[in-house]
């Protein structure tokens, strides 16, 4: 008994050992690299974990460390020799103040251990006001409407409009175009159904009977609906009564053996249907001449009694897409003109002339521009369309938007100053500017000199005048404006040229040369 004790007592002592709850050789530590930090500076948290047992070790695979932000979490560290285990992540923190990073669940096998929580300053970042540059607040700058947009979309709506209507009508309205029972007269349906009866050929009882029924029936049809008498309810004594009171009173002038035909008729079919007589192929042809005769006379007796002329209706003609086109472009130019016409007179007629022809520098100016910085020492622009590096060397670097031979052409060189006892001369910078148009195959180049002043107060020497640029042998003639800024160690030339009879491209060369300048501080 006392040897079951004693292993007992050491087979819990083991087991106790190799428990995480119980295991007092399980060490947690947390570090950071700094308990102070600035608002959106990387802070670096590290848990190490040292063991004398080995245990299978994970963390948290979606760790809580409110209020920081995780930016990165790196991969466990681990050194199987001394069971040694490192887990670092990489967090920041957007608020000031004083913040606990949480407490971090650590798995042991099954069960859970916490590491330990750390206090964090996060300082704000201080502004010195006093060291900062002061600006006027800018004013405000009225900005044209642009009705480019709405006209176009208005013409493609039109447009669209007048195609869905062609569509409609070539293709459902077509397949619509039935004749309409309800457009026929009384008459014609009657006729109808008696050139549908007489292609039938009844041979037994029961076709006989049908056959003398729809006959009768068209007959009481008709003079139900056309002489408006109770033909359907009544027998046929009482439908012949009704139609002698009609010709008595003067109404219907029906013929007496016509009458008298229509009686005998009515007997022969009540004994074909209730008696099975059996007609021959001649009776039927005579019965139903009968009935035809009868209705003719009908309708003769209505149309002169009422005054109805017959209308000769003409033939169907057939679709025809062509006749539709002709609508259809016949209301789309008087739709177009009218809407053109209250434009013109809205707007006037350049601008809408110069939006339906889709005027290159009337696009630039009506589109979003773009304010962007260039070159060393930096240059802010704003231009409808973003520079485009070129050329650049060691010593000099461009930027160009188009093409030198487009209707607008816009540069920018930076280039480095010679180091020389004297600056350059006037003289010296415009046989420069020359020679580069020269280059570009310009010819009757005339030119102007004044100073130029940009935003930041830096003056400069603008050089502008006219020039004719050849373009597929034809003189093109065109206006420029150059703008130098000598600087000590760069020289800073901003060149614009336009076609000299383009309505806008003052408006766009202005509005670029008010943003020139040059940034001095970032």
């Amino acid at each position: 008994m006392r040897n079951f004790l004693i292993v007992y007592l050491c087979s819990s002592a083991l087991l106790y050992s190799q428990n995480p709850n119980f295991d007092q050789d399980i060490i947690i530590s947390t570090n950071v690299d700094t308990t102070e930090v600035k608002i959106g500076e990387e802070l670096n948290f590290k848990i190490d974990i040292s063991s004398k047992n080995k245990y299978n070790i994970s963390f948290d695979e979606i760790p809580n460390f409110m209020p920081f932000e995780i930016t990165e979490s790196f991969d466990t560290d681990t050194i199987q020799e001394s069971s040694t285990y490192s887990k670092r992540y990489s967090l920041i923190n957007f608020e000031p103040g004083e913040y606990w990073i949480p407490p971090q669940k650590i798995y042991f096998n099954q069960s859970i251990k916490y590491s330990d929580s750390l206090l964090i300053v996060v300082n704000d970042v201080e502004v010195d006001t006093l060291k900062q540059n002061l600006y006027d607040i800018k004013p405000i700058i009225p900005v044209k409407r642009n009705y480019q947009n709405l006209l176009i979309r208005i013409l493609i709506a039109i447009i669209v409009g007048f195609l869905v209507f062609f569509l409609y009508r070539y293709y459902l309205l077509k397949k619509n175009i039935k004749p309409n029972e309800e457009e026929k007269s009384l008459f014609e349906l009657a006729n109808e159904k008696l050139e549908n009866l007489n292609s039938l050929d009844p041979k037994s009882q029961i076709e006989f009977k049908e056959y003398y029924t729809i006959l009768i029936d068209i007959f009481r049809e008709y003079l139900e609906s056309q002489i408006k008498i109770p033909a359907m309810e009544s027998t046929s004594k009482e439908l012949i009564l009704r139609i002698n009171l009609l010709r008595d009173s003067g109404n219907y002038n029906f013929e007496k053996s016509k009458i008298s035909k229509l009686e005998s008729l009515f007997t022969k079919s009540d004994l074909v249907k209730f008696a099975k007589s059996l007609p021959t192929k001649s009776d039927i042809k005579n019965d139903l001449d009968i009935i035809s005769d009868f209705i003719d006379d009908t309708e003769k007796i209505y149309n002169e009694k009422f005054n109805i002329v017959e209308d000769i209706e003409p033939e169907n003609e057939e679709y025809s897409i062509i006749d539709d086109l002709k609508t259809f472009l016949k209301y789309s130019f008087v739709i177009l003109s009218s809407i053109l016409l209250i434009s013109i007179l809205i707007f006037g007629y350049y601008p809408v002339r110069d939006t339906i022809l889709m005027n290159p520098t009337k696009i630039l100016m009506s589109k979003e521009w773009f304010t962007s910085q260039y070159g060393s020492p930096p240059v802010e622009l704003n231009s409808p369309n973003i520079l485009v590096r070129s050329n650049d060397t060691l010593y000099d670097s461009k930027f160009v938007m188009g093409d030198f031979k487009d209707v607008f052409f816009l540069t920018i060189d930076f280039k480095d100053v010679m180091q020389v006892d004297n600056n350059p001369s006037l003289d010296l910078m415009k046989n420069d500017l020359i020679n580069q148009f020269q280059t570009l195959g310009s010819k009757n180049i005339l030119l102007k000199d004044d100073q130029f002043t940009i935003k930041s107060g830096d003056t400069g020497l603008r050089l502008f005048g006219s020039l004719d640029i050849e373009i597929k042998n034809r003189l093109i003639r065109s206006n420029f404006t150059t703008v130098i800024l000598p600087y000590d160690k760069k020289t800073i030339r901003l060149t614009i040229v336009h076609r000299a009879d383009d309505r806008y491209a003052d408006n766009i060369k202005s509005r670029i040369l008010e943003s020139f300048d040059i940034v001095k501080e970032l």
